[in-house]
């Protein structure tokens, strides 16, 4: 079970690779590795901007809904504002972000609506040490036309 360490932005190309590679030897396809290493990247590059360093724990489920890959974004930063707020396209937890600010942000500034687009489950958990974004993606499951 592959773990990277976020701390900078060259840790997120490395948490990219890890998690694209770690996918196709689950047997997803290749444009399923794609959309799994944006997935990376916009936790890690999350981790760096907001969460004050921490890691990505990329892992494998094998259960009754088959096999899947779970991204576990961990950080020790302070918890989402307004996480539905946070969800939507072009949002941060605080609120919509000006275009002016586009050009500023690190990542890709998909933010996490593209997680929910790209992966089957999302779920936050927050505590006194920090959140944790868990991302689940099933190997043979199609993902769904629209946001969750």
């Amino acid at each position: 079970m592959p773990r990277c360490e976020v701390r900078n932005y060259f840790d997120v190309f490395h948490a990219q690779r890890t998690t694209r590679d770690f996918a196709s030897g689950l047997g997803f396809g290749r444009k399923a590795c794609v959309e799994l290493a944006i997935v990376a990247s916009e936790l890690s590059s999350n981790i760096v901007k907001h969460g004050k360093g921490g890691e990505l724990e990329v892992s494998s489920i094998d259960g009754a809904s088959g096999k899947a890959i779970m991204l576990v974004a961990s950080d020790s930063g302070p918890p989402f504002r307004d996480l539905k707020m946070a969800l939507q396209d072009g949002c941060d937890d605080r609120g919509p972000i000006s275009p002016d600010e586009f050009g500023k942000r690190a990542g890709l500034a998909a933010g996490l609506g593209t997680i929910v687009r790209l992966t089957h489950t999302l779920r936050v958990e927050s505590d006194a040490r920090g959140k944790r974004v868990i991302a689940v993606r099933y190997v043979n499951r199609p993902l769904e036309a629209v946001m969750k």
